[in-house]
């Protein structure tokens, strides 16, 4: 018993002296001196995000002529480009060079601008390419 006595004390010697070092040490807060000067808030502008709109693809095309060679479709819709149209080349399955100088998505708004078109004097040729 005499062991199991000694034992049993340095255990609870042993808790003892480990809780006591557990213990939370005082912390010394520095209090910070303020000063009382106040200070007016700049207003924050706020970014506005623009709306990104998607322009509808065209699938409508009024078509001013078609070429064999590419080169003269170049030519043509880098003419067309000078005198302020949209203009674009459109390549067909069977290898001609189709240039085009105003495009739509709507079905209705290309024929509409189609009759126009061919109402107009030097335009009678002008014809509708609808891309697939």
């Amino acid at each position: 018993m005499n062991t199991s006595f000694k034992i049993l004390f340095v255990a609870f010697l042993s808790l003892a002296i480990g809780m006591s070092a557990c213990k939370e040490e005082k912390k010394v807060v520095k209090k910070i001196k303020t000063s009382k000067k106040i200070v007016k808030a700049k207003p924050v502008q706020k970014k506005v995000v623009a709306e990104v709109i998607k322009k509808p693809i065209d699938k409508y095309f009024l078509i001013a002529a078609s070429f064999k060679k590419q080169s003269n479709a170049e030519k043509m819709k880098s003419n067309l480009v000078n005198n302020g149209y949209d203009s674009q080349i459109i390549i067909s399955k069977n290898q001609f060079f189709r240039v085009s100088y105003r495009g739509f998505s709507a079905k209705k708004e290309a024929f509409k601008e189609l009759k126009i078109a061919r109402s107009t004097e030097g335009r009678k040729d002008v014809w509708l390419h609808i891309k697939h």
